[in-house]
């Protein structure tokens, strides 16, 4: 997923334990694994950019016309499959703010879909690498992501991870959100 990545590349790449970009892709295949992070309405249309390099420089690969960015998959590790994604500008807040350490400052409500996702993460802490007996580390499968401006919102949601309903990942952090698993 998102999140590991970020935590990796100026402070952080987001998902998953990355070392770099998916640069050894290429721009066809890129988009193909963007796009498809998203219902087809939404990707054929969005703009596709590479996860961040070492200097924080989100490459463009394909500029849309939506108001949705795209990130391709990261290439398959002992903990990702599949971790592309595709945001509106809201939840570009929040990574933006998790790629820079900073606490996000949120607008209103942001989406993010993960389709096609595949990846092993830390539930409660975004820069976490591997397993530990207390960060709730889980299987992330297919899921849409929701940010909300007021943490309160929050409130009364389970922070556990689930299949078989919302939860909130990073509860105690300031990039909390809501996963809502798809299947």
């Amino acid at each position: 997923m998102w999140r590991r990545a970020l935590s990796t590349t100026a402070a952080a790449a987001l998902v998953l334990g990355v070392t770099g970009t998916a640069t050894a892709q290429s721009k066809t295949a890129k988009i193909a694994t963007a796009t498809a992070a998203a219902p087809a309405a939404i990707g054929k249309n969005a703009t596709v950019r590479d996860w961040p390099d070492k200097a924080g420089s989100m490459a463009l690969i394909r500029e849309g016309s939506n108001g949705w960015t795209c990130l391709p998959s990261h290439p398959k590790t002992r903990t990702v499959t599949s971790d592309a994604m595709c945001y509106d500008a809201n939840f570009g807040d929040l990574m933006g703010a998790l790629m820079s350490g900073k606490p996000p400052a949120i607008k209103g409500v942001g989406y993010s879909y993960m389709l096609g996702a595949d990846d092993w993460e830390s539930n409660t802490d975004p820069n976490a690498q591997k397993e530990t007996p207390d960060n709730q580390w889980h299987h992330v499968r297919s899921h849409v992501m929701v940010v909300y401006p007021d943490k309160a919102m929050l409130a009364g949601l389970p922070s556990r991870p689930s299949m078989n309903g919302p939860y909130v990942m990073w509860a105690s952090t300031p990039y909390a959100h809501v996963m809502w698993p798809v299947k």
